[in-house]
């Protein structure tokens, strides 16, 4: 039986980077680098802010820590909202509770699975002191640059959590150089991986000071000495984490263009079950360049995804969905902020209601076209 790995999840280096790494990592092992604080974070730094069109990069452990220094630099605090939509990991909302902040969560757009114009005005308030978009799943909302507008008319600070986006980009503009901070992750998973590791990135010279400061523990980076200015926690990235970097960052625009192509093909195969109404295709406006972390599909509501789920397993193919349960109605906001099933019922019928498909740079035509038979054949037998 054809096998597809869990969405071909694994991390891709090509033989080539592994012969390049391999020997750096040995001269760290033997002592003629440091592992920490050096040439490789300050390069990935560098590169990185450079193909993410920003002035600015600062490495980090893990985009969460990212996320939080980028709420920090900006003043989030106690008594502050900060909307969030509910389509996300746990770490996004996570940040804000930690900050001693009142997340807000708002619904997400069917067509586009990010947050909306129409979801933001829905929740925003007079305490509202900053917006986290997510592009989800590696897709810029086409409608950030309307949502960026209405939050500087409110001076309200826009964070870009673009964890699935590395190389995602609309009318040219990368994702992460739109708002006033763009926050990435290289966990595993991601489009390109560190292992662990985070990226925050700003065109604002102030805000990359502090958050360059609040990495190192809130140490004064502008004096030699050892000084202390501010509260901060250790959240630097190593230099092994930094080779890895840069070696897949050297491969990103093949990676992301493999991925695009992987797409294309789902939309080729899949293109009856699309005309029948049995899937629902995203949109994908030609000014936006999609990461594609996941290949999203929405499910006719006749069919139980659980149930396909378990098919499509039979027949060697693994399907998820991303994120269940919801933010909102994750425990720890549940139960603080006395939340239930039904506080956004637009936004929940849709995440009940999608799946996502394996996609990975080595997926080939052939296992494309496995996959979409196999989920044509799927929901044929659900359709009896």
């Amino acid at each position: 039986m054809t096998k597809i790995n869990y969405h071909m999840a694994a991390p891709y280096f090509p033989d080539e980077e592994i012969e390049k790494i391999l020997p750096l990592f040995r001269e760290i092992l033997e002592g003629k680098r440091p592992l920490s604080q050096s040439e490789f974070v300050r390069e990935f730094e560098r590169a990185f802010a450079a193909m993410a069109g920003c002035r600015y990069a600062v490495a980090t452990n893990s985009c969460s820590a990212a996320l939080e220094i980028a709420l920090r630099c900006l003043n989030i605090a106690s008594g502050d909202d900060v909307v969030v939509p509910v389509e996300t990991f746990i770490a996004t909302g996570a940040t804000i509770l930690r900050e001693g902040a009142n997340p807000v969560f708002a619904g997400i757009s069917p067509e586009t699975f990010c947050l909306s114009l129409k979801t933001l005005k829905a929740v925003v308030t007079p305490k509202t002191k900053a917006v986290i978009i997510v592009h989800m799943a590696g897709f810029i909302s086409p409608e950030i640059f309307e949502i960026r507008n209405f939050c500087r008319e409110r001076d309200i600070a826009l964070i870009e959590d673009a964890a699935h986006a590395p190389g995602a980009a609309i009318n040219g503009e990368k994702a992460g150089s739109i708002g006033d901070i763009g926050c990435f992750s290289f966990y595993p998973t991601k489009v390109m991986t560190t292992a662990e590791g985070g990226m925050f990135v700003t065109n604002n010279e102030s805000l990359y000071e502090l958050a360059n400061s609040y990495r190192h523990r809130g140490r004064d980076m502008s004096v030699k000495m050892e000084c202390y200015s501010r509260l901060g926690t250790n959240n630097r990235m190593t230099e092994f984490s930094a080779i890895l970097g840069l070696s897949q960052l050297s491969c990103l625009n093949e990676f992301t263009d493999k991925r695009n192509r992987v797409a294309d093909y789902y939309g080729e195969f899949l293109a009856e079950l699309f005309v029948q109404g049995k899937l629902n295709k995203l949109v994908k406006p030609e000014n936006i360049r999609h990461a594609y972390w996941r290949f999203i599909v929405g499910l006719a509501k006749q069919f139980d995804r659980v149930e396909v789920q378990k098919l499509m397993k039979k027949k060697g193919v693994a399907v998820d969905w991303a994120y269940d349960p919801p933010l909102h109605l994750q425990p720890v906001f549940r139960h603080r902020f006395n939340i239930s099933e039904g506080y956004l019922p637009e936004t929940e019928g849709i995440m009940k209601h999608f799946i996502c498909l394996p996609i990975h740079p080595l997926l080939t035509r052939e296992d494309i076209a496995y996959i979409s038979s196999s989920l044509i054949e799927v929901l044929e037998s659900l359709s009896e």
